[in-house]
């Protein structure tokens, strides 16, 4: 994550102070996520310290894409009334989810679970919405980096809660991986217009 900050940051130095903040936000809590996950096995707090940076970086992406509209010169909300049949699919998923894990999470997950998807699943609406974004390259990667984030983090949770899934921890890093840094390469070929 921190090769893929500097990356963004190097490349994109001319852009303003609050795609620079957002970006920053995102890219923090995403590196304190990681960070904390990789100790989730020892103690039940670290995951729960991965869920809530994580929580917060998706919020941060949230912002990022909808600020990185502006910048594009997109109405904040337009694009996703276009694609009805994607939000429904998003609520579809996070419904089937979430109900079949729902009967082995505890009281506190139960609500912190529901939160996290719902931030996770806004995190990629949020990459739709881009649809229009310049080049069209930067709309797709950031778009297919949002969908790779989604696997990532479901498989994390159906092997943790649900059942264990095979290869899961190659299945989880590749897909994040690819997620990361489809986002940081959609949004630099937005603001250096390359592509």
């Amino acid at each position: 994550m921190i090769s893929l900050a500097g990356m963004f940051f190097t490349e994109t130095a001319g852009t303003s102070v609050r795609t620079k903040v957002l970006a920053g936000w995102a890219f923090l809590f995403s590196l304190l996520g990681d960070t904390f996950l990789m100790f989730a096995g020892k103690n039940q707090l670290f995951f729960m310290a991965g869920l809530g940076s994580f929580l917060i970086a998706q919020i941060g992406y949230i912002f990022l894409f909808q600020h990185s509209n502006k910048v594009a010169g997109i109405q904040s909300w337009f694009n996703l009334k276009q694609h009805q049949g994607w939000l429904f699919l998003y609520f579809l998923y996070g419904n089937l989810v979430y109900f079949l894990l729902f009967p082995n999470l505890d009281s506190i997950l139960k609500v912190a679970v529901f939160i996290y998807m719902v931030a996770l699943l806004g995190m990629s609406a949020m990459a739709l919405n881009r649809n229009g974004t310049k080049p069209l390259r930067s709309f797709r990667f950031v778009f297919i980096g949002s969908l790779l984030f989604v696997v990532s983090d479901s498989v994390i949770a159906i092997n943790k809660f649900l059942v264990p899934v095979p290869s899961n921890d190659f299945i989880v890093m590749s897909t994040y991986m690819a997620a990361q840094f489809l986002i940081v390469k959609g949004l630099i070929l937005q603001y250096t217009k390359k592509g």
